[in-house]
């Protein structure tokens, strides 16, 4: 298995296995060329987490908890979708995964994206119910969109962020810009429930409920950053409002308010497709 064990540090580049490119992996199909985007880069995932050196991190090394050996990418993903895995773990895996993302190595951006592969296809399924564009255009556009996320994120700022929650709903966002631009969106959307609305994805975390809550537009991305912050990564409220530079009581109020806010909408109905299972 190839791997640089100490975390925040890229794999080590003679080892790296590169992505199948996915031109080849749709020509190697059945009735070639016909793999959607999402398709395609599953399995580049699938051939970089299979044979005798997958894709793998040193899971306790990241956090206490992990399995102590080299996990395999895939069975990680597995792993971080368990609801015994904690928050605050599961962020420090998606944490090293993005450093390795962000050194270069095309290979760790398939990786990331193969993780983030169940949110990403929720995303699609979320937005193409209305969709009468190419669907490949919107899983593109979904695709670039949490790239692009993920390259805008501060590397030094990574522990504060509720990543994969963050990422997939900016990869949902992005995919709802394009939905947008094509005038026929609109008026699908109106003949739909309310219930298809937001980005539900088959995560059961917290942090994919609070994604949820922006997305109905319960939360603002401030308040679901202050909850996920202060409640899920067990950031103490007087730090926060340090950084803020307004008082411990001003934010007290602040995440009050949003919590009464999620509490309503939950008790309402609004987020009563979202698993609250938390670890």
């Amino acid at each position: 298995m190839r791997d640089d064990t100490r975390p925040g540090r890229p794999a080590r580049r003679a080892g790296d296995r590169q992505p199948v490119p996915p031109a080849m992996l749709a020509a190697a199909q059945p009735g070639g060329g016909m793999l959607s985007p999402l398709d395609s880069a599953d399995a580049s995932f699938r051939a970089l987490t299979t044979g005798p050196q997958p894709l793998a991190l040193h899971a306790a090394s990241l956090a206490s908890g992990l399995p102590d050996r080299l996990v395999p990418l895939d069975e990680l993903r597995a792993l971080l979708l368990h609801p015994a895995t904690g928050a605050r773990a599961r962020n420090k895996v998606w944490a090293e995964l993005v450093r390795r993302a962000r050194s270069g190595s095309p290979a760790w951006v398939v990786g990331l994206v193969g993780v983030a592969m169940p949110g990403l296809r929720r995303a699609a399924a979320t937005l193409s119910a209305s969709y009468r564009g190419d669907p490949d255009d919107l899983q593109t556009e979904i695709l670039t969109g949490f790239l692009a996320a993920m390259r805008a994120l501060d590397p030094d700022d990574l522990d504060s962020v509720p990543l994969a929650s963050w990422l997939c709903w900016a990869a949902w966002r992005a995919g709802q810009a394009l939905a947008y631009a094509d005038a026929s969106y609109a008026a699908a959307r109106r003949d739909l429930s309310d219930s298809d609305d937001a980005p539900y994805l088959p995560w059961g975390h917290p942090d994919f409920v609070l994604a949820a809550a922006v997305a109905r537009g319960v939360l603002t991305p401030a308040q679901a950053r202050l909850i996920g912050r202060n409640r899920l990564e067990g950031i103490p409220l007087a730090q926060i409002a340090r950084e803020m530079g307004i008082s411990h009581n001003a934010l007290c109020n602040r995440r009050k308010r949003a919590e009464k806010a999620i509490t309503e909408a939950i008790r309402g109905g609004r987020l009563s497709e979202i698993s609250l299972d938390a670890p």
